[in-house]
């Protein structure tokens, strides 16, 4: 058929058909800014680009193609995007654009103009007229347009003298004491720890499973099948779960009749014996482990190292109760002994006291003691402190424990999880708080989740946070030195008053909290440590404070000095000079030494006295006793620093002369030593059965007929932890390999693979680099760079918006249904669309067809009823999402097949 008689039969179109035309309008409607209708974007199309009806048709086919992701926010947003598809079709069609013109009867442009001054004039007539207006309208029912100008005026010079009053606050107290003061507490992340049942079968079962392994392969461990300490903490959480479980399990590998599992025949025995008879039994804080001794090292190198190894003359802790109790020293008293008060009111040695204290400890050692029904607040008790310490000993007794830390994170809440992991017993409670004892707002949040939410009655209480202030001397105090005085001196005594307060509010009055404050023999003594003595002696008061201000129904007074404790967070630092300190008669200590002195309190006995009068326990090992301690600890660092300095000079000394000697040989050595291991990223297959391994199967043969039977040949996992491999990690082990973290920094886009030339060096590299910088990146640092933004995006987390299509917690939209109280602006939707308003508000709503357009005008009339979204908060603000930065584009599937998919 001719084209000419073709044409005359299909005919010619006028504009866009039923199908597309609804397309553009939807599109229109839904991701333009509100009021800029189809309408205003041909007349746009027409205005700038100069062009007609059916070209105008054809951009916008070609918008389709192009539409935005989300709703444009502005007119200028919508301009922006007409332009970059002007620009897109000029350039597939091959036209170029002039400004918008009108044309003559014989095809001769006519461009109009009009001078722009002009019509600046005419617009500022235009406004000034309008305001005018708004004038005269509004004196006419009685407003005033300058109020809100008056009162933002106002507003401002009240801001001005507030920002004044804070700058002059910051100048004063500096800037470290106002954000270290911030609140912390947030009850909602409090973490409880109470399956100990749950770790006792673990325990049991892997101790029994390691003695197998022993006994099978030979290969000596370090598993000891008479390991007292961990027979005491598995008899602490005995349930009679756990003894049917043991009985099972002693039984099979009984009933094996294999003699090389005698040993694990026994230990499952003994465990089941063990147990049965704790479970009518409390159970008990007994301390069990090895006492230990401080060691300073200096290799043939210079390099100086600290250790810690078993001290040979306490081989057990009734040496070490008989060593500090010893009293034969020249009118000297024990390192460790009670003070009793005088009537003048002056503290010296009580031997009587110190006597039952001591009976204390030896209890604790050969019976234990139980904390059952017993609750304690504890702070300061980070990692290798002795607040920790004094955690693990009550959870072994069966306290309920409210442990607070300052830096809450994942890491933290794992530390104290494995502490109860490994010493939580039957009843026994662990509870995790973020808390920062310089803020008067967390200790008032504190005391009030204690008595109020949990509804606890505290019986001990241990204020042991504390603010490291090395190098504060006198003349150069500042912000930080006031911070660590408030955090040790002001907030303790805040925190004991919030408890009498709340005892009283809670009729608790008759059951007093033994409250342990922490003193120090280090009364300036070191010097260059801030106000440190100054907050201890000034804590003192609380001896003559627990008289005077009677408080002795609500909070009973246990002053411990406490003495050189390797380790801690403010002694650390000392600890290659510990040595030393003994060799010049001090006693030092280890946290968990230091913490048994301390659990010798609680002893009954001992706390009853507490309850009458306070009690001053001193542990400082002799270290009050001695003169010119900071002379001893400069001489030694200098000694230290001496022969570290001597013994590299020699080394240096001798290896200049081998290297001279033998160059080529230490070259090679040397770059040996530079190389860093590489990951080994494994893809591990399923494996494949032969032929020959499904004879099982050929009874199915014929059944089904396999032309059409979907046959899956691959499979794969994507969760909130990536994949299949580094979930297991996460579950398995709760942290990532090297291989996880590099495979889960690729599946993030952190890193990316390179083969090619490195633009820094401009030398070919085959690995890692950084998917923004580009910089290189070796296997084996990925894990150290990326680790912590991989725990923080990855599981189950808090919800960020921008992986969820903008979904915000705590902005959830939802509609709310209103009626209209007078009729609305028309707006522009599809025929479809208005036929649907027209249907669902029937006489509340008017349609009409634009013309010849295609599209249609809305107006919803009074009392019609529509939805509006309104935000409000949700309470659930965790999910499992994908992986921050996961792309399915990055595993090869193609960007038409991903946008066809839901996210």
């Amino acid at each position: 058929m001719p084209l000419n008689e073709l044409g005359a039969t299909v005919g010619t179109s006028s504009g866009l058909g039923k199908c597309t035309q609804p397309l553009v309008t939807r599109m229109l409607s839904s991701k333009m800014p509100g009021g800029f209708s189809a309408t205003q974007v041909r007349s746009n199309l027409q205005t700038v680009y100069g062009l007609g009806q059916q070209r105008q048709d054809a951009l916008l086919l070609m918008a389709l193609t192009m539409e935005p992701p989300a709703r444009l926010s502005s007119n200028a947003d919508a301009e922006a995007w007409l332009a970059t598809v002007a620009q897109a079709y000029a350039a597939h069609t091959g036209i170029v654009y002039s400004a918008a013109s009108a044309t003559s009867s014989d095809g001769a442009l006519k461009v109009s103009t009009v001078s722009s001054v002009e019509l600046q004039k005419v617009r500022q007539r235009e406004i000034k007229h309008i305001q005018q207006q708004i004038a005269v309208l509004a004196r006419y029912v009685g407003i005033d347009l300058r109020h809100d100008s008056r009162l933002a005026e106002r507003h401002q010079a009240n801001s001005k003298q507030h920002q004044a009053n804070i700058d002059s606050i910051t100048v004063e107290l500096g800037a470290e004491l106002i954000t270290g003061i911030q609140p912390l507490f947030d009850a909602r992340k409090a973490r409880q720890f109470d399956s100990y049942w749950n770790w006792a079968c673990q325990d049991a079962y892997k101790w029994i499973q390691q003695t197998i392994e022993v006994c099978i392969t030979g290969v000596a461990t370090d598993v000891d099948v008479s390991d007292k300490e961990r027979l005491q903490q598995i008899q602490n959480r005995a349930e009679p779960e756990l003894v049917k479980m043991l009985s099972g399990t002693a039984k099979v590998l009984s009933d094996s009749n294999n003699d090389v599992l005698q040993p694990a025949i026994e230990l499952a025995q003994a465990l089941h014996d063990a147990c049965k008879r704790s479970l009518n039994q409390r159970p008990v804080y007994r301390e069990l482990s090895r006492l230990m001794e401080a060691k300073t090292c200096i290799s043939a190198s210079g390099e100086v190292s600290y250790t810690e190894i078993p001290r040979a003359s306490e081989r057990t802790w009734t040496d070490y109760i008989k060593h500090m109790s010893d009293d034969n020293h020249h009118n000297i008293p024990p390192h460790i002994h009670l003070r009793g008060q005088s009537k003048n009111g002056q503290w010296s040695y009580d031997k009587q006291l110190s006597s039952t204290y001591y009976d204390g400890l030896s209890n604790i050692f050969q019976q234990g003691t139980s904390f059952v029904g017993r609750t304690a607040l504890v702070t300061g008790c980070g990692r290798g402190s002795i607040g920790a310490e004094i955690v693990r000993s009550l959870l072994m007794g069966g306290a309920k424990v409210l442990a607070t830390t300052s830096s809450y994170s994942r890491q933290t809440t794992l530390f104290f999880e494995d502490i109860y992991r490994k010493h939580g017993s039957r009843g026994s409670e662990l509870i995790v708080v973020p808390f920062n004892q310089g803020s008067v707002q967390d200790i008032d949040s504190l005391v009030t989740f204690v008595f109020g939410q949990l509804g606890w009655d505290l019986d001990y209480v241990f204020p042991f946070a504390a603010v490291s202030d090395i190098g504060s001397t006198v003349d150069n105090l500042g912000s930080h030195s006031e911070l660590a005085l408030r955090v040790m001196l002001t907030n303790v005594l805040r925190l004991l008053g919030s408890i009498k307060l709340a005892k009283t509010k809670y009729n608790s009055a008759g059951r007093p909290a033994l409250v342990v404050i922490p003193l120090s023999p280090n009364h300036g003594d070191f010097g260059g440590d801030g106000l440190y003595g100054e907050s201890k002696i000034a804590l003192e008061t609380a001896f003559n404070r627990w008289k005077s201000e009677m408080w002795g129904d609500h909070i009973s007074i246990a002053g411990a000095v406490i003495g050189w404790t390797r380790g801690t967070g403010l002694m650390s630092a000392n600890n290659l000079v510990a040595e030393a300190i003994e060799n010049a008669g001090v006693r030092t200590f280890s946290p968990r030494e230091m913490a048994f002195n301390i659990s010798g309190l609680l002893n009954p006995r001992v706390a009853c006295v507490a309850h009458q009068q306070p009690v001053w326990a001193d542990f400082s090992g002799g270290l009050n006793q001695l003169t010119q301690l900071n002379a001893i600890v400069n001489n030694e660092r200098s000694r230290i620093k001496t022969k570290c300095g001597v013994l590299q000079r020699i080394v240096e000394g001798i290896t200049y002369e081998y290297t001279t000697q033998y160059r080529g040989l230490f070259t090679n050595s040397a770059a040996q030593n530079d190389i860093k291991l590489l990951a080994r990223l494994q893809n591990h297959f399923p494996a494949t059965k032969r032929y020959e391994d499904l004879q099982n199967l050929h009874y199915l043969q014929g059944m089904v007929n396999l032309d059409k039977v979907v046959v899956v040949t691959g499979y794969g996992e994507v969760g909130p932890h990536g994949n299949a491999e580094t979930r297991w990690e996460f579950e398995a082990f709760g942290e990532l390999s090297t291989e996880g973290c590099i495979e889960l920094a690729w599946i993030m886009g952190l890193i990316k693979h390179h083969n090619g030339l490195l633009p820094a060096t401009g030398q070919h590299y085959i690995g890692w680099v950084d998917a923004k910088s580009n910089e290189l990146v070796l296997d084996a640092d990925i894990k150290e760079r990326y680790h912590e933004y991989i725990l923080a995006h990855t599981g189950i987390r808090l919800i960020e918006p921008e992986l969820v299509n903008g979904y915000n917690p705590n902005k959830k939209m939802v509609l709310r249904e209103v009626s209209i109280e007078h009729d609305m602006e028309p707006f522009e939707a599809s025929a479809d669309e208005a036929a649907a308003f027209k249907q669902s508000n029937s006489d509340k709503v008017d349609i009409w067809e634009n013309g010849d357009s295609g599209s249609w005008s809305v107006r919803f009339l009074k009392g019609a009823l529509i939805r509006v979204p309104a935000a409000v908060s949700a309470d659930r603000l965790v999910a499992g999402l994908l992986p921050t930065g996961w792309n399915a584009e990055r595993f090869g599937i193609p960007d038409d097949v991903v946008k066809q998919v839901d996210p």
